[in-house]
């Protein structure tokens, strides 16, 4: 019994299957760090408006946002921060994280500054 996706018209259906994943992945990563970016102005807006309340800690919503945007970084990344930050501990950590992500966007530093950016 012969597979469907035996000779050469198998080939040929793998070769466009390989080629629409290779497309979508380019696609998906395209799109990740001008999203991260997104995030990081959403962020610093947040942040700022805190900081202009004269807030004095980050409230626990917007620690765990900052937290899972350092999960989501495309770079290794550890932020100089204590648990209960201020406003402005928090937008110094996310200024740091949209360097790394414009770095990466437009190949202005090399890899060993942003790990360096990490310790």
């Amino acid at each position: 019994m012969m597979s469907d996706y035996a000779g050469p018209m198998g080939l040929a259906n793998q070769e466009i299957r390989d080629a629409m994943d290779g497309f979508i992945a380019e696609r998906l990563s395209s799109r990740r760090l001008p999203a991260l970016l997104e995030r990081t102005d959403t962020m610093l807006t947040e942040l700022e408006t805190l900081n202009l309340m004269e807030v004095r800690r980050t409230p626990v919503p917007l620690r765990a946002a900052l937290t899972a945007l350092v999960a989501d970084l495309p770079f290794e990344y550890t932020p100089r921060i204590g648990p209960r930050p201020s406003p402005t501990a928090a937008i110094d950590v996310v200024f740091d994280i949209q360097r790394g992500i414009f770095h990466l966007m437009y190949g202005t530093a090399p890899a060993d500054e942003l790990i360096e950016m990490a310790s």
